[in-house]
């Protein structure tokens, strides 16, 4: 882990380009390794094969293999075996590419475009392995040292007047290694952009959906998910239940408290009974100090047991800015033909019969009862100053 950090800033083990590059090492490497098989078998075969490489790549192939089995029973992390691959490539390829410079200079060869086809892979794998930054680097890094090499060959056959063999081919290979760099970068530049703009636009959507205050679900999205369950409801004829609740006397908090110390009720309210509701069961803040549970699943008398077993743990959190908080629980259930909004004022109903019972109450109120004619009627009154 210390490793991911230092050289790649670490990523999340459920990243899903992670599992996708898990997918294109565990399938590519024995590709490669079969690659590097190949080439030793011709290569000997037609003595085209210098004697280094004759011992060089059958390691080599045994080496990826192993890492490739160990990488796939979890032996090893994706990042160890991502810097191990890619430090094996980039010294082989550097060391091939100076063993052939060297022995054209002084031996007098010619300069083989065989190993040279193989050179774009250096700067593909610099930046699938690494953030864009440090494969820019390493593959300029590599880029400018097999310049230098071949700068330095050009030279020598000046300086004794002869011919540089196949030159047109080594400036090819320079023009080719400038053009992958470039592409490359601009590739993975543009993917960085789309996921880090997506990623914001994600952040945003959740934002627009979430209490700024509570961090549990707004009433935008409890909207949207209590009319996507009513209509699965209706379609499927499975129970929902709605649990509206409001805490008592939550004026009086902030009246001898003040707004602050009310705030972190409100927050304190939503963690502790987020924790008691099923992630699975949309909660959130419906406006002010009244909350929302969308039951699905659930019939009338599990969302009754639901709501007391809620009631208790408000009722026995100890809260770090008040004595005590209590709250009255209204409770309703789907029945067919029920919208989102007869739910919720049905569930309004059950509240507002809570609190005038005394508060910190549970009841439910069922289909059928005569809703109240305009939003904002309470059919149950609360003594006035005692909300």
């Amino acid at each position: 882990m210390a490793i991911n950090k230092i050289l790649d800033g670490g990523k999340p083990q459920n990243d899903p380009i992670e599992a996708a590059k898990r997918k294109i090492f565990l399938i590519g490497t024995p590709v490669g390794v079969l690659s590097i098989l190949a080439v030793w078998a011709i290569g000997l075969k037609q003595n085209t094969i210098t004697t280094a490489n004759i011992f060089i790549l059958p390691v080599l192939a045994v080496l990826f293999l192993s890492l490739t089995v160990l990488y796939w029973r979890q032996v090893i992390p994706l990042r160890v075996f991502e810097l191990i691959v890619y430090g094996m490539v980039l010294a082989y390829a550097l060391c091939q590419f100076a063993s052939i410079i060297i022995t054209m200079t002084f031996i007098n060869t010619s300069f083989s475009p065989t190993f040279t086809l193989w050179l774009p892979f250096v700067y593909i794998l610099s930046f699938l392995i690494l953030r864009i930054n440090r494969a820019l680097l390493l593959s300029a890094l590599f880029f400018l040292a097999t310049l230098i090499l071949g700068m330095a060959s050009f030279i020598h056959f000046l300086a004794e007047g002869r011919n540089f063999p196949n030159i047109s081919l080594l400036v090819q290979i320079y023009f080719a290694g400038g053009f992958y760099i470039t592409v490359l970068y601009l590739v993975s530049h543009i993917k960085e952009l789309y996921f880090s703009e997506h990623g914001l636009a994600d952040d945003m959507s959740k934002l627009a959906m979430i209490d700024s205050l509570t961090q549990v679900d707004n009433r935008r999205l409890l909207t949207q998910l209590l009319t996507e369950e009513v209509t699965r409801a209706g379609r499927h004829n499975l129970p929902l239940s709605v649990i509206l609740f409001d805490l008592d006397r939550f004026k009086t908090i902030n009246d001898s408290f003040g707004h602050n110390a009310g705030d972190i009720v409100l927050q304190e309210v939503a963690g502790v009974l987020r924790q008691a509701i099923r992630t699975s069961d949309p909660f959130g803040r419906w406006g002010g100090d009244e909350f929302l549970v969308v039951a699905t699943n659930t019939d009338g008398k599990q969302a009754v047991e639901l709501a007391y077993r809620l009631r208790g743990t408000l009722e026995n959190f100890a809260f770090s800015t008040a004595a005590k908080v209590t709250a009255s629980f209204g409770i309703t259930t789907y029945q067919g033909g029920d919208s989102p909004e007869t739910l919720i004022r049905r569930a309004d109903m059950g509240m507002y019969k809570a609190k005038s019972g005394g508060r910190n109450r549970v009841e439910a109120v069922l289909a059928g009862i005569t809703l109240p004619l305009f939003e904002g009627e309470k059919p149950y009154p609360v003594p006035k100053g005692q909300d």
